[in-house]
């Protein structure tokens, strides 16, 4: 595998988002509304998770005569949990981050998670298109 390894994780985001029972009552949506960022423009969705990946680290990396190879990636990712509704952003965002953290030590669309944690979350208001934004960023160990 190569440093693009870790890139995958977004399958997994994915997965994990659309198949957690939690979030899916608490917002009734569907896995239509969860995308890779940004935000469509043609999209006007009450809610909806955008996710976008922001570093992938290679850990313990071994030089030999074939390509490089590590056992484990470090990989950042941003996710933004969206409502036109204020007061729907904290249950979204509590949720997604509940699902993506209990997801530790298993294999998710085939990417092998060791972990992720929440590293530290914001709030936005986009004035144009009139939404509410949780921004959650996460740190996740992604094994080879």
């Amino acid at each position: 595998m190569s440093n693009t390894s870790g890139l995958y994780i977004g399958r997994a985001i994915f997965y994990i988002l659309k198949n957690n029972a939690p979030l899916q009552a608490i917002t009734g949506m569907s896995a239509s509304v969860i995308q890779p960022a940004p935000l469509k423009e043609t999209a006007n969705p009450i809610v909806a998770i955008t996710y976008e990946i922001d570093a992938v680290n290679p850990v313990n990396t071994k030089r030999t005569i074939r390509t490089e190879t590590a056992p484990l990636y470090i990989v950042d990712f941003t996710l933004e949990c969206i409502s036109k509704d204020y007061s729907n952003t904290i249950p979204l965002a509590d949720k997604t981050t509940k699902a993506l953290q209990e997801s530790y030590n298993g294999t998710y669309s085939s990417v092998k998670i060791n972990g992720i944690t929440l590293e530290s979350a914001s709030e936005d208001y986009n004035k144009a298109r009139r939404y509410y934004v949780k921004r959650l960023s996460f740190q996740a160990r992604v094994l080879l």
